[in-house]
């Protein structure tokens, strides 16, 4: 276990940390249900083109996202993301990406259950969890390769299937709009 944190802590610090970002961004499940996520960008392996100068990553992504369903529950989703990212030339960038997310909802108001004497018994933190296995995909741009600004935009569209859903699964999909900021200038 402490050589894993020890490798863990080795690449985190060395030459590729300047290219890790903070993501946040409008998180909205089916466009209505508003929230916010927050993510964490490392690339794994970078490859910049010498023909067009165009860079192509493949990026770990965990983030966090919350959002609320007005007088139902509120969401919480768990995504460690593996993502492809090119950023082109003029700093246009173009992403897709796989998630096996955890969703956690909590029920508005208040649930009650039956207890063992025939009486009603509140429920703390009522909800349920379920796997999110999620597909992006998304655009965006750079500003940091024309304008010399380190930040960059995105927006990206989420299609996620939640299982279990009562007895069967349901179809979700979520938006992000949001912003990439380098933790370390280059």
């Amino acid at each position: 276990m402490g050589l894993l944190l020890l490798a863990v802590f080795a690449a985190l610090s060395g030459p590729e940390a300047r290219a890790q970002q903070l993501r946040v961004a409008y998180f909205g499940e089916t466009v209505t249900h508003y929230g916010l996520k927050v993510a964490y960008e490392y690339p794994l392996i970078s490859r910049i083109k010498v023909r067009n100068s165009a860079r192509k990553e493949f990026l770990l992504t965990p983030g966090l996202a919350v959002y609320n369903h007005p007088d139902n529950h509120v969401g919480l989703i768990l995504s460690p993301e593996l993502a492809y990212q090119r950023t082109g030339r003029r700093g246009g960038t173009f992403e897709v990406g796989l998630s096996n997310s955890y969703f956690r909802y909590f029920l508005a108001g208040k649930t009650f259950e039956v207890d063992e004497n025939g009486g009603f018994r509140r429920v703390k933190m009522a909800g349920r969890g379920a796997y999110l296995p999620t597909v992006s995909v998304g655009f965006g741009r750079d500003l940091s390769i024309r304008k010399n600004r380190s930040l960059a935009w995105y927006a990206k569209l989420n299609l996620m299937q939640q299982r279990p859903y009562n007895a069967s699964s349901l179809m979700r999909f979520g938006i992000e709009c949001g912003i990439r900021k380098p933790l370390k200038n280059k």
